[in-house]
């Protein structure tokens, strides 16, 4: 009897499981849907909205999953959520082991609460721990151009997937940002509810004192967060991120590594960030590199920005997007063949889609070399031309703040 009264959950949830791997792949012609997928999370939607100041068309499902949430405890765990359904069935296979975790506080609460705090600041600070966007990363394996950008797309599911094995549902029932908001909605409603019927319980101060230095957590973490980031951006030289990112002090905060845009690029320019360049902060997030099989940012494609959930990489359209600097081109005359004389090579003269780059006669010096024009946009497009080895003599480094 209990089989049978599971079943019907179990055929939503493998539904709606399958639905998301389409959203996902992406097997829809839409360029949205992959974005809309993961904005269909409340806990993304509205941390995402407060941290940019804005609403997108796509939060209309995470306003329906809010409300029906508050009516039904964790109604989007129970049925749609598909990393809670892997996770499920993952914890059938693994130890059976007793739930100490059960008494552990709820963590999922705090950490919605201190990433809405931090967003309101404009750094919503774990954002990236949403599960619809763990869901999403591995899809972007396919794009993975080495094993440790291939590491990094599974890292989140595999975690997770590893974790449930030992210890069960912990991550559903007391980690998860999601589920700990839904919790927060529904004893919302319920207080309220309550209230209406004059029938309040006594306020918890306990309860109210933990919300507030979680909060305040969230709001000094941003502040912090952000000013490291700007910190980092001004001292790199090669920290270069897709076309749309908003300034490098919001841009890792609103980025939840989702990797959406790594798999939309067809390039294969975009890789998870190891963070090497920009520290802890970043591991992970988006970074641009112009290293294999003369593939440069497109001028014909601005498929990246169409898929970001978050606006970390605003929605660009095609001239929006080749109007975007993604970094500085400059030349090394010290390496450069035509400027040393060895060969007249104007490769990336040719190469360069913007027509930035133009090969320059020098009376004085006698020497000819290439000049970079303000029309260029850090494409790349010169940089995998160039014959020069190891090192390239033109290269698209940071641009500096001016």
């Amino acid at each position: 009897m209990t089989f049978l009264r599971r079943v019907p959950r179990r055929v939503i949830q493998l539904i709606c499981f399958v639905g998301a791997v389409v959203l996902v792949w992406p097997v829809l012609p839409w360029a949205i849907a992959p974005r809309s997928f993961v904005q269909a999370s409340p806990f993304v939607a509205l941390a995402s909205s407060i941290a940019t100041r804005s609403i997108s068309v796509g939060v209309v499902f995470a306003v329906v999953v809010a409300v029906a949430s508050s009516f039904k405890k964790r109604w989007f765990c129970l049925y749609l959520c598909p990393t809670g359904f892997l996770l499920e069935n993952t914890s059938h296979a693994g130890m059976r082991k007793a739930n100490w975790w059960s008494k552990c506080p709820p963590i999922g609460r705090y950490v919605a609460i201190l990433t809405l705090a931090g967003a309101v600041a404009g750094y919503p600070v774990l954002l990236w721990m949403d599960p619809l966007c763990i869901f999403s990363s591995p899809f972007a394996v396919n794009k993975a151009t080495n094993p440790i950008s291939v590491i990094l797309v599974c890292l989140g599911v595999g975690v997770l997937v590893g974790a449930t094995l030992i210890f069960g549902m912990l991550w559903c029932v007391r980690i998860c940002p999601l589920s700990g908001l839904q919790d927060m909605l529904f004893a919302t409603r319920k207080a309220l509810w309550n209230k209406l019927k004059a029938s309040a319980a006594p306020r918890k101060f306990g309860v109210a004192r933990r919300v507030f230095f979680a909060g305040a957590g969230g709001a000094l973490l941003a502040v912090w967060a952000r000013r490291i980031g700007a910190a980092r951006y001004r001292k790199s030289d090669t920290l270069l991120r897709p076309p749309g990112a908003v300034p490098e002090d919001r841009f890792t905060g609103l980025c939840i590594r989702c990797n959406k845009c790594v798999h939309a690029c067809p390039s294969k320019i975009i890789r998870p960030d190891t963070g090497h360049e920009a520290g802890l902060a970043g591991f992970g997030a988006p970074i641009i590199r112009f290293e294999s099989d003369y593939k440069y940012c497109l001028e014909t494609c601005n498929a990246c920005t169409q898929v970001c959930p978050t606006a970390a990489l605003a929605p660009l359209d095609l001239l929006q997007k080749n109007k975007y600097v993604i970094g500085e081109a400059l030349v090394d005359n010290n390496l450069c063949l035509t400027a040393l004389g060895k060969k007249e090579c104007d490769a990336c003269e040719h190469s360069c889609p913007y027509d930035a780059v133009k090969i320059t006669w020098d009376e004085e010096q006698y020497i000819a070399y290439p000049v970079v024009n303000d029309k260029c946009t850090g494409c790349g497009a010169c940089e995998v031309v160039c014959p020069t080895t190891p090192v390239r003599a033109i290269r698209v480094w940071t641009q500096k703040p001016s």
